[in-house]
């Protein structure tokens, strides 16, 4: 009879203990990996989403509003539930008569919150028909939800609407 080819329970058991063991061990900087991408990725998505207003203020040669939205709607809710673009002729912040949805951007994969500071304290960013803010100086902080400030990324704004860091 040719000898047992199979494992045996203690040594199945061993490699299961390694295995565990080096999992516990490279899962806290896969998280922080994992967090760090996202707050990248999120603050790459605002960006472009800043130009793509600045663009289509520009071309219709009006005033864009971008707004937190939690119902791609309104404004209103917070800004990890989402933002909308729209032409905003009379810069009243709401979308009516001749205006339009340029767009509606939703963070899926966010895993962490977004803050926006600017002067003036408003929780929206108007861009003029020349592509510049209006006196909105500001910036958009992304923190993880775990709250580890190391991975806190920072998307600075300067009046031409020009994205200064991330």
């Amino acid at each position: 009879m040719k000898g047992y080819l199979g494992l045996a329970l203690l040594e199945l058991l061993l490699c299961m203990v390694l295995l565990a063991a080096l999992l516990a061990i490279s899962l806290p900087n896969f998280e922080k990996q994992l967090a760090s991408v996202s707050g990248e990725v999120t603050l790459r998505k605002l960006a472009k989403a800043i130009q793509l207003g600045k663009s289509s203020a520009i071309a219709d040669a009006t005033t864009v509003t971008l707004c937190r939205s939690a119902d791609a709607l309104t404004c209103g809710g917070s800004w990890q539930e989402g933002i909308i673009i729209f032409t905003d002729y009379n810069s009243d912040r709401v979308i009516n008569n001749d205006d339009r949805l340029v767009r509606h951007i939703t963070f899926p994969n966010s895993a962490g919150h977004i803050k926006f500071r600017a002067f003036q304290n408003k929780q929206y960013l108007q861009l003029t028909r020349l592509g510049s803010t209006r006196y909105q100086n500001g910036n958009f902080t992304y923190c993880p939800n775990f709250g580890d400030r190391s991975l806190a990324r920072q998307l600075i704004i300067n009046r031409p609407a020009r994205r200064i860091a991330i």
